[in-house]
């Protein structure tokens, strides 16, 4: 028999005991394994999806790579022999270029989370404490390497599911048991003092629970704006012209609001639009603008239960999300289209939506007239309208069907 294997697994017991080998191993183990879920072989343009989310990624071929799968006494005795004797002992396959394997970890990245469980705590109609159940969610990078290898170009991401040990129905009687709908919108570019009356504004609604049966009151929860309770001044756009006022950007926070509103399908009792499109609200046509004493947004919570509001920011986006239980309703939705464009900026937009419950389907249908930014701003004809201002109020509020009116302008935020 010949001494070299002999040998071979003399020198492999010693190699793994010397850590800057071991570590070696150990590394390219870790690195190479993950390598391989990438491996490609002539594969094309993919479409990934998984929930609401999609992506695309165009795989190419990159370098040759040699397969460890897996760091045991065998691999180690090939590694050995490899570098004794000059002999191959794994085979080689192809990887995906650097710039494809960058967008999957980025995908594994925005995919990956851990299972959470539930915990509330309510005082009179408010959560002071409350943290949703959530599934835990992990990319199955070995089944989307074959898919990415044999599967046609749409791809639905294969994710494994990890459930929580404690979800929200569990510890609660009130109707809370599962996420109902959710309103997002983006601040980027928003200055300093908006900002923070952004962040001040969502927090007033945080943990509201809102009864079943019962209408909301933007304002009623929103209370007084003004130093005392936190505020800044910011941009609003009076009748007199733009001027700082305490609370400059909380029509944010109930464009937001509006917007979770209607993708719960409940009844909007009172909306109205800016008097200007402005950036913050794009799509035009999906704002709610609000002025305590003057302009509210108001809807009925008509779901079986009862609504918790959990607000968050981010980076520079705004949530609202509605808590509850869901019944059978089936929200669809027609827009929001923007029409009628003027080149002063003038515009107008429609957003139908029909919720259809029980056999019956109700329609609301909000229309919204812009004006020119140049009768705000005058000095700024020639330019985009300040997104930073709280605008005024030039609209009639809008019911299902209706078409909004010119009103007499007033301050609004």
């Amino acid at each position: 028999m010949s001494p070299i294997p002999d040998l071979i697994r003399d020198l492999t017991k010693g190699l793994r005991k010397i850590p800057a080998f071991a570590g070696m191993v150990k590394g390219a183990g870790i690195g190479l394994a993950i390598a391989i879920l990438l491996i490609a072989s002539n594969a094309s343009a993919k479409t990934l999806t998984f929930e609401d989310k999609t992506w695309e990624v165009n795989p190419t071929t990159g370098s040759l790579v040699t397969k460890i799968a897996v760091r045991n006494d065998l691999d180690l005795e090939a590694v050995a022999m490899q570098a004794i004797l000059g002999i191959e002992q794994f085979e080689q396959d192809e990887l995906f270029d650097e710039e494809t394997a960058k967008q999957i970890n980025t995908i594994a990245s925005e995919t990956n989370q851990q299972a959470q469980n539930a915990h509330i705590v309510v005082e009179g109609n408010v959560a002071t404490e409350f943290t949703p159940d959530r599934n835990g969610q992990g990319l199955d990078i070995y089944e989307l390497r074959s898919l990415i290898r044999n599967s046609n170009s749409s791809i639905n991401l294969p994710v494994l599911i990890s459930k929580p040990t404690v979800t929200l129905s569990q510890i609660n009687n009130l109707g809370i048991k599962e996420l109902v709908a959710v309103g997002e919108s983006d601040f980027t570019g928003s200055p300093k003092n908006r900002i923070h009356n952004i962040n001040v504004g969502a927090q007033k609604f945080n943990g509201l629970i809102i009864d079943q049966g019962k209408e909301f009151s933007f304002n009623k929860y929103l209370g007084d704006v003004d130093g005392e309770h936190g505020f800044l001044p910011e941009l609003v756009i009076k009748k007199t012209g733009v001027v700082p006022e305490f609370g400059g950007g909380l029509c944010q926070v109930s464009s937001t609001a509006f917007r979770a509103a209607m993708n719960a399908g409940v009844p909007i009792t009172a909306r109205r639009n800016h008097s200007f499109a402005v950036q913050y609200y794009a799509p035009q046509g999906t704002d709610a603008t609000i002025y305590p004493g003057v302009q509210d947004l108001k809807f009925i919570n008509d779901t079986p239960g009862r609504l918790l509001v959990h607000t968050k920011i981010v980076g520079k986006k705004l949530f609202f999300e509605y808590y509850g239980t869901k019944d059978d309703r089936n929200v669809t939705f027609e827009g929001p289209i923007q029409y009628d464009k003027k080149a002063n900026g003038a515009m107008k937009a429609t957003w139908t939506r029909h919720v259809a419950i029980n056999g019956e389907t109700k329609t609301q249908t909000f229309n919204s007239v812009y004006q020119p930014p140049a009768l705000f701003h005058p000095e700024e004809q020639k330019e985009t309208p300040n997104p930073e201002t709280v605008a005024t109020i030039n609209n009639q509020p809008v019911t299902a069907g209706t078409n909004t009116t010119n009103a007499d302008p007033a301050i609004q935020n």
